[in-house]
């Protein structure tokens, strides 16, 4: 362009040449002033605290209606982002999944299964838990504890089906409990099968390294490590457990999930028992 203009060709005809417009040749950015932050807006922003600080843009416009208080979601994004509040971005690598994913829509008729870790002071802890995916991957039974033997499994299973079927103990006649687990030493033990038959559970194994097969306890661990684990130092063991019940306590009656409407899932739990009374 400026080569054709230093030959002497005009602005008009360098520009046709090249294909280009002259409000394109003239254009000149003109950086925009930032827009002023709603101070109500921030104000209920800043009361924010615990575990809602984890909470995304969408889960806080939420929490906020809920409040009395209506939003625009892009307003909302823009003050968490001038407020550093937002929550930082996963990297994600190529998904696989050769099982295929249950989406129940009643509640005791698909589980989840999973442990994980959780480092302390004195050494490490393994929590072990049963979810419901039908109400927000609501957590039926757990347990932490210092050791990740089958004979916990077995435990929390007995505790789950005890909590669900409080009853008969375990699975009804006719009923059909569906758990998916991995093929962790646990799961896969012989004890812990003869615990499900027992109790009247169909046991699922995942493919080995397929997380995205069991997806729901795998997101209830997620959430539990972003929301609880890595924002606490636990000197002791006893501190490890005192986190575990306290956020699990909370997860279960107040934590805002987007499947459910966002809405805690002992809230969704009760309405199932309303609907089926």
């Amino acid at each position: 362009m400026k080569r054709l203009m230093a030959e002497g060709a005009r602005l008009g005809t360098a520009l046709g040449a090249v294909g280009l417009g002259k409000s394109s040749w003239f254009y000149r950015p003109r950086p925009r002033a930032p827009r002023p932050l709603q101070p109500e807006l921030v104000r209920m922003l800043r009361t924010l605290k615990g575990y809602e600080l984890c909470y995304g843009y969408r889960k806080v416009r939420a929490w906020l209606r809920r409040r009395g208080m209506a939003v625009n979601g892009k307003c909302l994004l823009r003050h968490l982002q001038a407020l550093r509040m937002t929550q930082p971005r996963k990297r994600k690598g190529r998904p696989y999944a050769s099982y295929p994913q249950m989406r129940p829509t009643a509640p005791n008729t698909y589980w989840e299964a999973d442990t994980t870790g959780v480092s302390t002071g004195e050494g490490l802890l393994w929590a072990c838990v049963v979810v419901d995916p039908a109400v927000g991957s609501l957590p039926v039974a757990g347990l932490m504890h210092t050791r990740c033997r089958a004979i916990e499994a077995s435990a929390v299973l007995e505790a789950a089906v005890a909590a669900a079927f409080p009853r008969d103990g375990r699975v009804p006649e006719g009923h059909q409990l569906i758990l998916r687990v991995d093929r962790g030493s646990q799961f896969v033990a012989f004890s812990f099968r003869q615990t499900a038959e027992a109790l009247g559970v169909t046991l699922q194994y995942c493919g080995v390294q397929c997380p995205n097969e069991k997806p729901f306890v795998e997101s209830f661990f997620s959430r539990y490590k972003v929301e609880e684990v890595y924002r606490s130092e636990y000197l002791t063991q006893q501190e490890g457990k005192v986190g575990w019940e306290k956020w699990t306590r909370w997860y279960r009656t107040r934590r805002l999930h987007s499947r459910l409407g966002y809405r805690p899932p002992m809230e969704v739990q009760r309405t199932f028992a309303q609907a089926t009374a």
